[in-house]
């Protein structure tokens, strides 16, 4: 049942013969899925909560859970054939796993982001072939995710285009598809959605302007909704090239935050990581000393 595994790339789908597929439809009936999320989460918060007390963390500082949607799970590890008949298993253990997550840990701090890679893939219909005919299902089960997240409960969305050996599935060349999914995902959720986060990356230098264009769509949306805008534009060792991507961002919308352009799992040396705090720290601080009617002149506020 489970599929081969390649990086940025479609696998293969495996030869099944009936008996296979009926013994795995089989197994599917009896299954009491645990994904582990719950677990590794509750254990987690426990450091955090050590640490916060320690004062390492400070007392606003939030817990953030990241959990990826359905597809960034069915969609590589499990045999195409197999797909359909596992979405609802995998989403009712996902779903047990966020409400115990959420069970354990106070909603005052607890931040929940949803992690949306494969489902950029699916949206444009690029690289990867989804196990269903309507792209449309993309935001039924996002919104369906969305859903399970209580309201007291701060919720993120990290819209990604992969991170295996430092590469994309495919490389954006604007934000314009994550522009359109995310208003698709406005129309459907009942609640608020504290923040979303947009790669931008070292391909898209030659062309800024226009691949930040489909913000000036979105921008306005986002501040009605106090939804605030974190764009992936720090890269390691490229302070100036960071300060151009702001610069060319600050064109576009009128605030956001700073962040790298993915998470920092696969970073692969000390090295980059200080790199990268450095340029965050000097970035925010060159523009958060400025006197506030300079910030007009650009457009745009660093988060702190």
């Amino acid at each position: 049942m489970r599929s081969a595994f390649v990086d940025n790339a479609r696998a293969a789908p495996a030869e099944l013969t009936s008996e296979q597929i009926e013994k795995g439809q089989a197994m599917l009936k009896d299954l009491d899925l645990e994904t582990g999320y719950d677990e590794a989460a509750i254990k987690s918060y426990d450091i955090f909560k050590q640490l916060r007390d320690e004062g390492v963390v400070e007392k606003h500082v939030k817990f953030q859970v990241s959990m990826p949607t359905i597809a960034n799970v069915i969609g590589i590890l499990i045999e195409e054939k197999f797909r359909p008949l596992v979405e609802p298993v995998y989403e009712e253990a996902l779903f047990k796993s966020l409400q115990r997550i959420q069970d354990a840990i106070p909603h005052q701090d607890l931040a929940i982001q949803i992690d949306l890679g494969m489902d950029m893939a699916y949206w444009e219909n690029k690289v990867f072939q989804p196990w269903f005919a309507d792209r449309a299902h993309v935001v039924d089960y996002i919104a369906k995710m969305i859903s399970q997240i209580r309201p007291a409960v701060d919720l993120g969305l990290h819209y990604c285009y992969g991170d295996m050996n430092h590469q994309h599935f495919t490389e954006p060349t604007s934000l314009g598809p994550i522009v359109d999914l995310h208003q698709h995902i406005m129309k459907r959720s009942q609640r608020s959605i504290e923040w979303i986060h947009c790669p931008v990356p070292l391909s898209a230098m030659d062309q800024l302007d226009s691949f930040y264009a489909p913000l000036s769509i979105l921008d306005p949306q986002l501040v009605q909704n106090k939804t605030k805008l974190y764009l992936g534009l720090v890269h390691p060792h490229d302070v100036e090239g960071t300060q151009a991507r702001i610069s060319a961002a600050g064109r576009v919308v009128q605030e956001f935050g700073v962040a790298t352009e993915c998470g920092w799992g696969r970073i692969p040396d000390r090295e980059d990581i200080d790199s990268i705090m450095d340029i965050c720290r000097r970035v925010s601080r060159d523009h958060r000393d400025r006197r506030t009617e300079e910030y007009a002149d650009y457009g745009y506020k660093l988060a702190r």
